[in-house]
């Protein structure tokens, strides 16, 4: 049974709490559909809690924050830190949006905050990976999920529609990395290097009622306009569960 090292590096705002739990908890939840099997480990990153070996955890996975890789936060650098050693060692990391950011900008890539402002809602990105992420799965992955009916828009096989919330994007991706979605507003959406780093600046876990809550409640940071604009794509179809069992192939598998 694979075990998943959960790296939380924010808490939710304290009205979503009773719904949603953490950061984590939503993680948990959204592979626990689609694999049973999973186990999880969690580390609050902002406490100072960090993987000790590379072994501790068949794979890691960084989540989102609404701190930026340049915050001068006590927690941000020994993250990089860990992340440089645990890759030179030869863990398995994901990164989710803050993630995302962190692992690319801490192994020699560039994140900051976008000119173009902030991504949100539904965001579709072209798959330019040698392969749509459900026909990247390797066998044991794909009988381990044989009983999940995917409800992506399969017939596509250029574009992958994910629930975004950022400012900052990965500018430079960093060396030997792979890139495998883009688009004219998030050119660097997703990368990988070899088997062992895999990251997207979209949110998997997210619900559209999570977002529809979160956007509710950053209007007066972000505008009523670009936040009405946004809530209005919560009602189109994603492709999170064909990213999430791309996910579970690759904490598995490496794959």
């Amino acid at each position: 049974m694979a075990k998943l090292g959960l790296l939380e590096t924010d808490t939710l705002y304290p009205e979503l709490l009773p719904d949603y739990g953490s950061y984590g908890r939503m993680f948990a939840r959204f592979f626990s559909e689609l694999d049973r099997d999973l186990r999880y480990r969690y580390y609050q990153v902002q406490e100072g809690e960090l993987p000790h070996r590379p072994d501790e955890c068949d794979a890691f996975l960084i989540t989102g924050s609404k701190a930026g890789v340049y915050d001068n936060l006590p927690w941000i650098a020994p993250l990089q830190s860990w992340i440089r050693n645990s890759h030179k060692r030869g863990a398995k990391i994901i990164g989710i949006c803050f993630g995302h950011q962190i692992v690319a900008h801490s192994l020699g890539g560039h994140a900051a905050k976008s000119g173009s402002g902030w991504g949100l809602g539904v965001h579709r990105t072209r798959w330019v990976g040698p392969s749509r992420p459900s026909q990247t799965l390797t066998a044991a992955g794909a009988e381990a999920n044989s009983e999940f009916k995917s409800e992506s828009n399969a017939e596509d096989t250029a574009e992958i529609r994910l629930l975004y919330s950022h400012q900052d994007q990965v500018q430079r991706l960093p060396k030997g990395a792979s890139l495998l979605a883009s688009s004219d507003f998030c050119p660097h959406a997703a990368f990988k290097i070899d088997h062992r780093v895999l990251c997207f600046q979209g949110h998997p876990e997210f619900t559209p009622d999570y977002s529809r809550r979160l956007l509710q409640r950053r209007i007066s940071a972000i505008g009523e306009e670009r936040c009405r604009q946004a809530l209005a794509t919560l009602d189109q179809p994603t492709d999170e569960a064909e990213i999430g069992r791309m996910l579970l192939a690759f904490i598995k598998n490496g794959g």
